[in-house]
């Protein structure tokens, strides 16, 4: 497994940058305490996670409880709408549009995307392609495409008829990325 290198890296975050996300790079000893700072910051004490082997090797939960942040791993469904804060690792990340993709059979990974009006995404560097195309390709060589694919770059955004611009309305207000050294 290869690390993601400082190109692929700054890449990932300007273009991420450029559509209002925000990008911090850490290891997975430092995860849970980055994004207790994370959540902290955005005075954020109920979230909802989905949990994923890299979450719960690292810890996140107990380092978050521990810092008074109420944390829902089950029932999503009720706890999203009045959660502020979602976290959940996506399956890949393209460093041409600052986007990661959550690769999902549960609705349940989506929902902590999509409800909240803070959104963490995790994601491991190595699993960072430069180009869109290079994402395509992973998708086609899968032998069973998951039921949701789900690209995510920065908050959400929507226009109405007279093309005014609103951030927010289909999803996360704010979103936050965090690349993680796997190696």
């Amino acid at each position: 497994m290869k690390s993601i290198t400082d190109d692929l890296y700054e890449s990932f975050k300007k273009n991420l940058e450029s559509v209002n996300g925000h990008c911090i790079h850490t290891s997975k000893e430092d995860l849970g305490k980055v994004i207790t700072e994370l959540f902290k910051e955005h005075k954020i004490d109920s979230i909802s996670l989905f949990e994923s082997p890299m979450l719960k090797e690292a810890g996140v939960i107990p380092t978050l409880q521990q810092n008074g942040i109420t944390v829902h791993t089950d029932h999503i469904r009720l706890h999203a709408e009045t959660d502020k804060g979602g976290l959940s690792e996506a399956q890949h990340g393209i460093a041409e549009l600052g986007t990661i993709i959550q690769e999902q059979d549960d609705v349940d990974g989506r929902i902590v995307a999509t409800m909240p009006e803070y959104y963490i995404g995790i994601v491991k560097g190595s699993t960072i392609v430069p180009t869109y195309d290079d994402m395509f390709d992973i998708l086609s060589e899968m032998q069973k495409i998951p039921n949701y694919v789900g690209f995510i770059t920065g908050p959400s955004r929507t226009a109405d008829i007279e093309c005014v611009g609103t951030v927010g309305v289909h999803g996360p207000i704010e979103v936050s990325i965090i690349v993680v050294d796997d190696e």
